[in-house]
């Protein structure tokens, strides 16, 4: 009996055929082709030789997580189907990539699946993709933002991502921003141990280029972790608005010369500098009125 495939090499092969796992004896009695054909939206069992995988906007999957995803399904069964469509003699994963990965690492043998025509359009499929893994949580902070710069790529506009994924524009916005900061700085980025947030890339795309390798230095004393890369790009991230703020903040004066006779209850007043012309007159004018309520001859 050959050993099953490592992990890796399960994420690597992605048509990976679990026949693979019996020795010729077993192969030759238990080989079959896709000789059914099952009616689009039936919910159906297909033997997991008979499905394959394409694109989908997932880069990684947890080893972890996929070990104990396959140890539910075995335990337990399979609570959600795949969705999958015919193409070619087999059946693609439209949906449910996780799960697909985690019944073949099982050697589960038949898998629950809905049977949907294929995707309209590439924009379609990272739309329909993108949404189910939103919702699952399951996408990194790299992987969402890759989805949505190739959105952009096919044509849709920031307001139209952010309709069909129920997020804001401002949320759209700020992936697309960090994509284009995380691949300018990938060299620099690439020493931190864990990946950073959309928000804290976010955050760092307006930092300096000297302030970013100071931010990455920091945190790299401790560790370089996802924590502590945020921990030192919120302390940049505030300090520049508290300088953009004090920069904003002009001061101005006024200066006022007043001559006073008290012999004679004569005085004179008049501006001699300031910034706002209308402003200097109210201030002459309160001096003069001061002055002639108490008696002065006001010139």
């Amino acid at each position: 009996m050959k050993k099953r495939p490592s992990l890796a090499e399960v994420h690597q092969n992605l048509n990976f055929d679990i026949d693979d796992l019996k020795d010729d004896s077993e192969k030759k009695d238990d080989r079959r082709t896709v000789s059914e054909t099952y009616s689009l939206n039936s919910y159906v069992e297909i033997p997991i030789a008979d499905i394959e995988l394409e694109k989908n906007i997932r880069d990684t999957y947890s080893d972890d997580s996929l070990e104990e995803l396959g140890e539910s399904i075995v335990e337990n069964g399979q609570i959600q189907p795949i969705v999958v469509t015919p193409k070619n003699g087999k059946y693609v994963v439209k949906v449910g990539h996780r799960r697909y990965k985690a019944c073949l690492l099982k050697d589960v043998k038949t898998v629950k699946c809905l049977v949907e025509d294929d995707f309209t359009s590439e924009k379609d499929r990272i739309v329909i993709q993108a949404i189910e893994n939103e919702q699952r949580l399951n996408l990194s902070s790299r992987e969402r933002e890759s989805y949505i710069a190739k959105l952009i790529d096919l044509g849709m506009s920031q307001t139209e991502i952010a309709k069909a994924l129920h997020k804001t524009k401002g949320w759209v916005s700020e992936a697309l921003r960090s994509y284009k900061f995380v691949n300018e700085n990938k060299e620099l980025l690439d020493e931190l141990s864990e990946e950073p947030s959309t928000r804290d890339t976010w955050k760092a795309s307006t930092l300096t280029k000297k302030q970013l390798q100071s931010v990455i230095s920091e945190a790299k004393k401790h560790g370089g972790t996802k924590e502590a890369f945020k921990k030192e790009v919120t302390k940049k991230y505030n300090q520049n608005i508290a300088s953009k703020k004090k920069s904003a903040m002009q001061v101005h004066s006024i200066a006022c010369t007043i001559q006073v006779d008290y012999d004679n209850k004569e005085i004179s007043a008049e501006i001699t500098k300031y910034y706002d012309e209308e402003l200097a007159a109210i201030v002459l004018n309160d001096i003069r009125k001061y002055y002639k309520d108490k008696g002065f001859d006001v010139q």
